[in-house]
């Protein structure tokens, strides 16, 4: 049983491949287009390396730090009474390129610095001055090595050239007071990482933080708070002459540093900071776990995907202003949250990347569009003229019917006018052949009807307005049908208003009004009656037909006004070809009028049209 499942599953798996292959391959040129704008994005997105990081701390400024860390800057000038004693020292200063860190070492003011940071029992001191060889020998009391030799200060460690670490000379005997004060810089000289340092020689801030670095060998990035003068600092003259708030130091982290040279040496994203404030961003970083977080290309790679699959609907689907819009707005929401994100949980997704897939989709989906459209227009036009002629050839097709059979239904209705004339004492004979002609009107009337709807619906129908009076034109259509009513047995009454002469095709208006009264006639029962109404108000003319009919269903009510379109109920009673109402919409709404129908089953129908008394002097062309 599980071999006939197997044997019949692949089959069925091979041959839904197919299919997927079918249809990609008959839409093989928008997927190209898809994966080209991907593979924009995600090139753009390689470029998106970490030197992204510079804008968005630049844009963001600065941050709040940490509380808990202090900064102790030492300058040139507090150290002028040291040297005031040595013959144009300070007055060559000036010239001096590079002073290095033996230039800040004076063994008793450091000894009285670092007693007064200790009695305020900080957490820990880093020293970020290599104090080494460069200082010589340095003879201590067990004074100075209670005070030097304080578990709580880490000395600052260094290599040379030769990447030799050099051990400061308050190293104690395990070696554990040490910590490097390693800086590197990136190829274009900007401080933009720390790395991990060797086991035996942890970085200062390690030892300062009792807290490792995440293991990374690329190296991690430095979450920069801001620029210069972000943390809490003090000079070594406010210590000396106790000029600091009380328990300025208490349980704080202290970084203790100097001026190095006449200017700051360390670029930064941020732009130049010294050596102590880069340590101090660094310590701000471990002690809130702020590194910067992200994830592996792959999955930028396939969020880039579902981005572009997105905006290439958008611009597939929407109109294209309406498509610019989103587009935008997509762009610039992805920026804000990648932004935000980036402050607030230090995670970093790219935000100048899917600016360029998204301009990208826009650009080559744009252009796909207009060839669609292009091509969708040639096809359109191409079926236009098909149609054309097509109607072209059923109208002359039709016309030439009509104009055919008019000539021999006229020959077939004067043999009948004339047998009627000779044989009219046979009352037998004499009442089929006015059947006969009755039927040949009959048919002469759809004949006429086809004629008058090609003629309308033709290119250069165009209507002829002339000045007259509606009642005329109702009076002369009324003349022309009460014989018919009067066979009928049907009374026609008429409440005509004298009006003012209106502006209209005499020729069509008339062929509305016979087209209702003759709708009339035709539907109402013999002993019925039908009223025909005209009257003026403000701006139009209103004429009404209103008849004593069975009605009009409600559901039949908007199907009258088709072309060759009747109520359900009326092609086995009376007959029509239903163009007539057709007709009658078409020619009032050639004058700028409208047209309404009233009806209710077994009570009658009431037909109304209204003409505009100020209609335009420009003939309507169709």
């Amino acid at each position: 049983m599980l071999r006939r499942v197997q044997k019949g599953l692949i089959p069925h798996l091979l041959y839904r491949l197919e299919v997927l292959l079918r249809f990609f391959s008959r839409r093989r040129g928008f997927w190209l287009r898809c994966l080209l704008c991907w593979l924009i994005g995600c090139l753009a997105l390689s470029n998106d390396e970490i030197t992204s990081y510079d804008q968005r701390f630049q844009l963001r400024g600065d941050q709040k730090t940490s509380p808990q860390i202090v900064l102790i800057t030492i300058k040139q000038s507090d150290f002028a009474m040291i040297y005031d004693a040595r013959t144009n020292f300070l007055d060559n200063m000036s010239e001096v390129t590079d002073i290095t860190d033996s230039f800040f070492w004076n063994k008793p003011l450091w000894s009285e610095l670092l007693l007064r940071i200790l009695r305020q029992n900080p957490q820990s001191v880093g020293v970020t001055l290599y104090f080494g060889d460069n200082i010589g020998t340095v003879r201590m009391t067990p004074e100075d090595q209670r005070i030097f030799l304080d578990p709580r200060i880490v000395w600052a460690s260094t290599t040379n050239s030769l990447e030799r670490i050099l051990t400061p000379v308050f190293t104690n005997r395990d070696h554990n007071n040490l910590g490097s004060n390693e800086l590197r810089r990136d190829e274009d000289g900007v401080v933009r990482r720390v790395f991990p340092q060797r086991a035996e020689m942890p970085h200062l801030v390690e030892k300062i933080t009792g807290k490792k670095f995440p293991t990374q060998l690329a190296g991690l990035a430095i979450n920069y708070r801001g620029s210069a003068r972000v943390f809490k600092q003090y000079s070594l003259s406010e210590i000396i002459y106790d000029e600091l708030p009380a328990n300025a130091f208490t349980d704080k982290i202290i970084l203790i540093g100097a001026e190095t040279s006449s200017a700051p040496v360390y670029m930064t994203p941020m732009g130049t900071l010294s050596r102590t404030e880069i340590l101090a961003h660094i310590t701000d970083t471990v002690l809130g776990d702020k590194w910067i977080k992200r994830l592996s290309f792959v999955w930028y790679a396939a969020g880039f995907f579902v981005l572009m699959l997105m905006a290439v609907f958008v611009i597939t689907t929407y109109p294209q202003s309406v498509a610019l819009f989103f587009i935008l707005w997509i762009g610039t929401l992805l920026a804000a949250l990648s932004a935000w994100v980036f402050d607030t949980f230090y995670f970093w997704s790219p935000a100048f990347s899917p600016f360029v897939l998204l301009a990208t989709s826009w650009i080559i989906f744009i252009g796909y569009q207009a060839t669609k459209i292009e091509r969708q227009n040639f096809h359109l036009q191409q079926e236009q003229e098909y149609l054309a002629q097509l109607e072209q050839l059923k109208n002359n097709f039709v016309s030439l019917i009509s104009h055919d059979l008019k000539t021999p239904i006229a020959k077939i209705q004067a043999i009948v006018d004339r047998l009627l004339t000779q044989h009219s004492q046979d009352a037998e004979l004499g009442q089929d052949l006015k059947s006969l002609r009755l039927f040949s009107d009959e048919l002469n009337r759809y004949i006429q009807s086809i004629l008058k709807v090609l003629r309308v619906e033709s290119r250069d129908f165009k209507i002829n307005k002339e000045v007259a009076d509606i009642n005329e034109i109702i009076e002369e259509a009324l003349q022309h049908l009460r014989p018919l009513a009067r066979e009928r047995g049907i009374q026609i009454h008429t409440a005509l208003e004298p009006m003012f002469s209106v502006e209209f095709d005499t020729t069509l208006l008339k062929e509305v009004v016979i087209n209702l009264i003759e709708n009339a006639i035709k539907y109402t029962p013999s002993g019925g009656q039908i009223e025909v109404i005209s009257h003026e108000s403000e701006e139009y003319v209103h004429v009404l037909v209103k008849d004593t009919g069975e009605g009009i269903k409600p559901e039949d009510m908007e199907k009258v006004w088709g072309k060759f379109t009747r109520g359900s109920d009326q092609d086995l009673r009376t007959k029509g070809t239903g163009l007539g109402l057709y007709l009658v919409k078409y020619f009032i709404e050639l004058h700028g009028g409208k047209v309404t129908m009233e009806s209710k089953v077994g009570l009658g129908t009431t037909v109304a049209f209204t003409l505009p008394l100020d209609a335009e002097e420009d003939e309507v062309l169709v």
